[in-house]
C-alpha cells in the first residue's frame, strides 16, 4: 500500500465516523422533546405574530386617506363629505408602542432560553430568533424616532 491509499483510508474513516456522530446526535434528539426548543419556538412565533399586530395597529391609528371620488360622490348626493380623520389615533399609537416593547421582550427571553440550551447540549443559535429580534428593534428605533415626542 503507498501513502495515497492510507490517506484514503485515514479520510474514509473520519467520514464515517463524522456520520456516525450525526447519526447519534440526531436518534438521541428524536427520543427527547425538549421542552427548552419548544419555548424557543414559541417566544419566537409570539414575538413575530406581536410584529403582525404592531403593523395592523398602526395601519388603523394612520389618518384616513382622502379618497377624491368617493367624497366627490357624497358631496353631489348629500351636500357634504364624510369626515375624514387627518390626524394620528394617538392611543392606538401608544398601543402600538406597548406591543413593540412586549416583543422585543419575547426576542430576549427566546435568546436567553436558547442560549442556555445551546451551552448544556452544544447546539447552535437559532437564527431566527435574531432575523425576528433585529427586525423588532429596528422597528422599535424607527417608531421611535417617528412618535417618540408624542410617547414620552
Amino acid at each position: 500500500m503507498d501513502n495515497d491509499d492510507l490517506d484514503f483510508n485515514k479520510l474514509t474513516e473520519i467520514i464515517n465516523q463524522n456520520e456516525e456522530e450525526e447519526a447519534e446526535r440526531k436518534e438521541r434528539f428524536k427520543k427527547k422533546k425538549d421542552p427548552l426548543r419548544t419555548a424557543t419556538t414559541i417566544f419566537s412565533i409570539v414575538a413575530l405574530g406581536i410584529l403582525i399586530a404592531v403593523w395592523v395597529v398602526l395601519e388603523a391609528a394612520s389618518p384616513e386617506r382622502n379618497m377624491r371620488f368617493i367624497t366627490s360622490f357624497f358631496d353631489a348626493q348629500f351636500g357634504t363629505a364624510p369626515s375624514v380623520r387627518t390626524r394620528w389615533n394617538y392611543t392606538l399609537v401608544y398601543v402600538a408602542y406597548v406591543l413593540q416593547l412586549i416583543s422585543i421582550g419575547a426576542c430576549l427571553i427566546a435568546f436567553v432560553v436558547d442560549y442556555s440550551r445551546s451551552k448544556v447540549k452544544g447546539e447552535k443559535l437559532r437564527k431566527s430568533i435574531f432575523v425576528i429580534g433585529g427586525i423588532a428593534v429596528i422597528a422599535f428605533v424607527f417608531f421611535l424616532l417617528r412618535f417618540g415626542n408624542v410617547i414620552f
